[in-house]
């Protein structure tokens, strides 16, 4: 098992819902309304850096992650540009 964290631009929001629908991911704890900043820019949702970022957090086994990471990956290299979604992971030890 692992945590997956999904961050991602806010305007790709119904994109990454329907790339985990696609790998049958049901269960997800989502953050929105994220501000921060990165090598390409500032998201601080006011009119000087405007936007926001999201989080989906999941805990996957290695059969749900792989086929996601693979939507996401062909999802990334098929847009130009590459739109802003980064996959973070991280082994569970315990679960309980």
């Amino acid at each position: 098992m692992k945590c997956v964290m999904a961050l991602f631009d806010s305007d790709l929001r119904e994109e990454l819902f329907m790339l985990m629908e696609l790998a049958e991911l049901k269960n997800y704890t989502h953050f929105v309304g994220l501000h921060g900043s990165s090598n390409v820019g500032k998201k601080e949702g006011t009119v000087a850096w405007p936007g926001s970022n999201e989080i989906l957090m999941m805990i996957l086994s290695e059969s749900q992650y792989e086929p996601f990471k693979e939507l996401i990956a062909k999802f990334k290299k098929e847009r130009k540009p590459a739109p802003g979604i980064l996959l973070f992971t991280w082994p569970i030890a315990e679960m309980f």
